[in-house]
């Protein structure tokens, strides 16, 4: 390694411990809840089974975003773009809450509410060609919170996105949905052993103080 002709060994030695980009330091444990495409028509490959998951699950998920509203967690709501690319939130909620298609009460027992944040996102990671990095910076967020579907694809990358940022992860079991039992209880294990994430099986179990969430 080259260094400067002035550079003392103390400096030389630090200089040498560093091998590219550190680890995200360790700040104030703020957290943000993420919801991954509880927004939908369900109308796509597997989407009866989804929505029956979800609807299993849905009880524990209000139960959750409402204590964190209650303790000012900011909540985001990221969302598969439906049709033709507009980043139209309203447009995709009037579509996914009317009456004449299946899960449209599901959804709107889900909807983000007034201080919410809404994200609509291309592909399946709710950090790819999103403004979500922003949001969480701006928020001073450095842990989060993953809810929502589909357990095997957007929940988990998302969740890779968010390890490979340094964000803490927490995503519980009970308000994660997925096509099958089998292939939750395989991302399950692989968020817990691969990404160091906390799998609690229940979110009731997580408490939160001001906006950490512990």
């Amino acid at each position: 390694m080259l260094t400067s002709p002035g550079a003392t060994a103390a400096e030389d030695s630090r200089m040498e411990r560093r091998t590219g980009l550190q680890p995200r330091k360790p700040g104030r444990g703020r957290a943000a809840v993420l919801v991954l495409d509880v927004i939908s028509d369900f109308e796509f490959p597997d989407g009866t089974r989804v929505r029956r998951a979800l609807t299993a699950h849905a009880p524990a998920i209000r139960r959750f975003l409402a204590r964190a509203r209650s303790s000012a967690v900011p909540v985001i709501y990221l969302n598969d773009n439906i049709g033709t690319w507009r980043s139209d939130a309203p447009a995709l909620i009037a579509r996914c809450t009317d009456a004449r298609r299946a899960g449209c009460r599901l959804v709107r027992s889900l909807l983000p509410e007034e201080k919410d944040s809404i994200v609509l996102k291309p592909r399946h990671s709710g950090f790819f060609g999103t403004p979500l990095v922003a949001l969480l910076e701006h928020e001073r967020v450095d842990a989060v919170v993953i809810l929502g579907v589909s357990a095997e694809s957007c929940v988990w990358m998302t969740a890779c996105d968010a390890h490979t940022r340094g964000l803490k992860l927490i995503v519980p079991v009970d308000t994660m949905a997925g096509a099958s039992t089998r292939d939750l209880r395989a991302t399950v294990q692989s968020l817990h052993r691969v990404l160091g994430a906390r799998t609690p099986a229940r979110a009731s179990s997580l408490r939160f103080a001001g906006s950490k969430v512990l």
